[in-house]
């Protein structure tokens, strides 16, 4: 019985890498000390299957078995570094497909850790190990074409501010080489206008001031009109 399972396929939209472990029966050896570890990790109780994995290891931290079950459980656990730690020591497995199956994950965790280029590396040695492992090359594929959509966004984004950059240098050589009269005049015309504004301003806030000075006087003619009619008995129609 296969001992070793692998992560899943990775999802295409957002490239999250699932483990899918399935089952894991230790060597003979340990005569069946991982399976209530397995079942934890099929229950999605991932930390009692770490501390399981954790006093099997105590014991036997030559099994590599033990080791990839630990950083399945990690992995799923969101500890993806330590996931990584775990699947390092599983590599000194002797048989090709497990080995491939190691580094396959070991892709898939590297990919989530932030390093998509090292992750190609992975997938292209499980793949040499293992050529017909299509969950390898799709995520190969995938990853570096991936890696090529974020190389051209960035370099179409390096294009964009080099071009942003060349803009303001040549705006700044144009008004260097302006001569000195020339750049008098402007000086000149930027003072105006801003005295202008100013000016504008000023106009504007008197003409406010004289519009509440000129309600104020309204109201206080209205009251003393109002006290008057009220002395005289006589009231005004209201206003729609």
């Amino acid at each position: 019985m296969n001992t070793f399972k692998r992560q899943n396929r990775l999802i295409v939209a957002l490239f999250q890498a699932g483990l899918a472990l399935g089952y894991l029966i230790g060597l003979p050896t340990l005569c069946g000390a991982a399976d209530p570890a397995l079942r934890q990790y099929q229950k999605g109780n991932y930390p009692e299957a770490i501390r399981t994995y954790d006093r099997i290891l105590k014991d036997h931290n030559d099994w590599e078995e033990a080791h990839f079950g630990k950083g399945a459980a990690l992995y799923k656990s969101q500890r993806t570094d330590e996931a990584l730690q775990e699947f390092e020591k599983a590599l000194a497995v002797k048989d090709p497909v497990k080995k491939s199956a190691v580094f396959y994950n070991l892709g898939n965790s590297l990919y989530q850790s932030g390093r998509a280029e090292e992750s190609l590396a992975f997938y292209k040695k499980a793949l040499e190990l293992n050529p017909r492992d299509y969950d390898a090359k799709y995520n190969y594929e995938l990853a570096r074409l991936m890696m090529q959509q974020q190389k051209s966004q960035q370099d179409k984004q390096n294009q964009k501010d080099q071009k942003q950059q060349d803009q303001k240098d040549k705006q700044k050589d144009q008004s260097d080489d302006q001569p000195q009269d020339q750049k008098q005049q402007q000086n000149q015309a930027q003072q105006q206008q801003a005295q202008k504004s100013r000016q504008e301003k000023e106009k504007s806030q008197k003409e406010a001031a004289q519009v509440l000075d000129a309600l104020k006087n309204d109201e206080k003619q209205l009251m003393q009109e109002r006290r008057q009619m009220k002395a005289s008995g006589l009231t005004k129609e209201k206003d729609w």
